[in-house]
Order: C-alpha cells, then structure tokens, then sequence
C-alpha cells in the first residue's frame, strides 16, 4: 500500500506467530539442556538413574516373590500344625479310651477272679462292691450292691438284704431304715436275692429334707450262711 512517498508492508499472521513459538520453544530447550548438563556436572547420569530404577524394580519384584514365599510357608506349617494338634488331640482321645477300657478291664477281672477264688480264701457270700449313685433330682439316689459266693459253692443262695442309712437330722444322730428311704420296697425293708455266683441289687432312695448321711450299713442274711455285715461311709459317686 503506497502512501505518499511510504511503503507500507504487512507480513502474514501465520509467520509471526510460527516465528514465536519457534523462539519460544528453543529457548526452553536451551533451558533444558542447560539444566540437565547443570545435573551431569553435579555427578548425575540419567542413564544411571534408568538402570538404579531397573534394579530397584527387580528387588522389588524378588521381594514380592519371597514374601509369597514366605506366606505359603507360614499357612503350610499352621496347617500342618492344626493337623498335628488334631492328631495329638486324637492319639489323646484315643489313650484315654483304652486306659479307660484297661481300667474296666482289670476291674472286672478282679471281681470275677474273687468270685473265682477270694483273696481270703473262705468261699462263703460276701459283699463284692457297694455304691451310691446320683439320681434324676435333688435328694434322689440310688445304692447299687453287688454279692457275690466263690464258684467253689455250686448251690443256690438266697436271702435278704437289710440297709440302714447313718446321719444327722436336726443336728441329732439318726438311722433311717430302708422303708423310710427307698421309693419302691418291700414292707421289711428288705431286697431279696437269689443266686449262685453273683447278683447286683439296686434300689432308689429319697432322702428326707434336712437329712444329712454318713453311712450306710449295709448286712446280708441267708438262712444257710452266717450274716454278713459291713459299714460304707456315705460318698456319692459318678456312673462310668
């Protein structure tokens, strides 16, 4: 555009602005470049950098890898543990089962071996083992008796039993007969048996409020035998 004697030229939009941003990004390269020889002379290497980060990455990697390790480990031997206390628990069971069967065992052996052939060597009748077993509610017991007579004695015996129950009621020594006692008894008082090598006898008893026992004597009669007779102290014990 011509104005008098001037000349007036406008450059496009476009070159400017390229021109400019040009400028400005090599001038952030510079800066870049710059800093990061600042860093190479300060003894920093960004290749070192890469390859510590690569290193770092694969311990990192290898640490993981142990821990898993390390965790399957630990669940294993708890495993194994629960397993080995499961055994012992088992093996422990199993123990005192069998020493419980021993226990019967040798019991039962001894009672059949007095019938067999008593300690004492009198073949006559005799009281083998007297208890007193808790019942259903409170107050409620029952005595279990055992006789028994040496195989020795091929012949029938037979009589009665008289039990007697020791104790303190209303702080005054009492003795409390059977028919005061026991649930279901003959008008005596007295069990009936018969047998020829043994027989167990059994009876339910209640006892009278404020009734504290003892003992219980306990005395066998038969007309071809002299009376037995024998004193327990009262302990109340559990069934096996």
């Amino acid at each position: 555009m011509r104005t008098g004697a001037f000349v007036i030229r406008q450059n496009p939009t476009w070159r400017r602005r390229a021109v400019l941003i040009a400028g400005t990004l090599g001038m952030l390269i510079a800066l870049y470049l710059m800093y990061e020889w600042g860093r190479f002379e300060g003894g920093y290497s960004k290749f070192a950098e890469i390859q510590q980060r690569r290193e770092l990455n694969a311990k990192l990697e290898s640490l993981q890898n142990e821990n898993e390790r390390l965790r399957a480990a630990v669940a294993a031997a708890e495993l194994d543990r629960k397993v080995e206390n499961r055994a012992y628990a088992d093996v422990e069971k199993n123990l005192a089962d069998l020493q419980a069967q021993v226990l019967k065992h040798r019991e039962q052996l001894t009672f059949y071996r007095g019938i067999v052939s008593p300690e004492d060597g009198i073949g006559g009748l005799r009281i083998q083992r007297f208890q007193v077993l808790p019942g259903a509610a409170d107050h409620h017991y029952r005595l279990r008796l055992v006789l028994v007579q040496s195989m020795r004695q091929e012949s029938v015996v037979s009589g009665s039993v008289i039990v007697q129950l020791e104790g303190v009621l209303e702080n005054r020594p009492v003795q409390l007969p059977l028919t005061e006692a026991a649930k279901t008894a003959r008008a005596d008082g007295q069990l009936p048996f018969q047998f020829r090598y043994f027989q167990n006898l059994e009876q339910d008893i209640v006892l009278p409020d404020g009734f504290e026992p003892r003992a219980v004597t306990v005395e066998v009669r038969s007309p071809r035998m002299d009376p037995v007779r024998e004193s327990y102290p009262w302990q109340v014990q559990t069934e096996a």
